[in-house]
């Protein structure tokens, strides 16, 4: 089994190939080349541009699995830019489904985001994969556009391709301070006694879920029959505001955590006030989350700790 990991070299893709190099051949491509030092000892590593379609003929093979993680934004640099928003993003996006017409792959799994492509829901519900999509955010608006691209080559090319929309995974190896990943950015602010901001009165509440689960759940949506174009979201279920999850990490990183190193503001109307996902779909694949925010977050706070040089 051949699993190719576009855009392979960041925090989910760094993951999956730790999990999973022994069981399958991994094979990352990336426009960059990673660090020496993070590269993984029986991981194929291949530099090049993905928009390129020629590139993509050289790299990808008949019978291939491919995970499309490559995406060159997060939500606060599609609001800086949402005309570079698109053109970073939608082209690689064309160019793979144009060459998969031509290189017949067994499963091209896009994992686009289960925190963006919904936009406003109910507080007192789970979504599902049939609510509304109604982002908010140029990101969530790219991701929700390209999961259409691939349900319509997966019905006019019969592309086998599956969509997975994770909800805000989290865990060692995911930087802080890069506008994505509530966690490790908190960490990071209370280690070094830095202010947190909060918008509105609690904070925005959200379904954090550990990057092997997540990693898991992935490799099951590589290995089941799934009818091409189908939706999965992955998610832990359980809805946590900003507040919770700072008392939470104040537990892990063993620091007194007092009230006046939040800085209360007002909420963003760009801000989805809820998002928990409902995970039943995948749960009736045989997935299930093993790990607890808590046990998540130690080797979460050691890996921060170490990165910033913390003691």
């Amino acid at each position: 089994m051949r699993i190719v990991l576009l855009g392979g070299t960041g925090f989910i893709g760094q993951h999956f190939a730790r999990l999973f190099r022994f069981s399958a051949e991994i094979v990352v491509i990336s426009r960059s080349r990673p660090p020496a030092a993070s590269m993984l000892n029986g991981v194929g590593y291949i530099q090049g541009d993905c928009v390129s379609q020629e590139f993509l003929r050289q790299v990808l093979q008949i019978d291939d699995y491919v995970i499309y993680l490559a995406y060159n934004s997060v939500p606060k640099t599609s609001f800086e830019d949402p005309l570079r928003d698109i053109q970073e993003n939608l082209p690689l996006a064309i160019s793979l489904l144009s060459v998969l017409r031509d290189v017949p792959v067994k499963r091209l799994l896009y994992v686009s985001s289960g925190g963006t492509v919904y936009g406003p829901a109910n507080l007192e519900c789970l979504i599902s994969e049939l609510h509304s999509t109604h982002p908010i955010s140029p990101y969530g608006i790219t991701k929700l556009a390209i999961e259409k691209y691939c349900q319509m080559y997966a019905r006019l090319f019969g592309i086998p391709v599956v969509i997975a929309r994770p909800s805000n995974p989290f865990g060692p190896g995911q930087a802080p301070y890069r506008g994505q990943g509530f966690i490790a950015t908190a960490i990071a602010k209370i280690l070094q006694g830095e202010e947190i901001p909060v918008f509105g009165e609690n904070g925005t509440v959200r379904d954090y879920l550990y990057i092997d689960d997540l990693c898991t759940a992935l490799k099951i949506l590589l290995d089941c029959e799934i009818e091409p174009g189908d939706i999965f979201n992955i998610g832990s279920e359980n809805g946590m505001n900003n507040l919770e999850v700072l008392q939470s990490i104040a537990k892990a990183t063993k620091i007194e955590f007092s009230n006046h190193k939040l800085n209360f503001l007002p909420a963003r109307n760009f801000d989805v006030a809820y998002n928990v996902l409902n995970s039943e779909k995948i749960k009736a694949l045989g997935w299930r989350r093993m790990t607890s925010l808590g046990q998540g977050l130690v080797p979460t706070v050691k890996w921060v700790k170490g990165n910033l040089g913390v003691v």
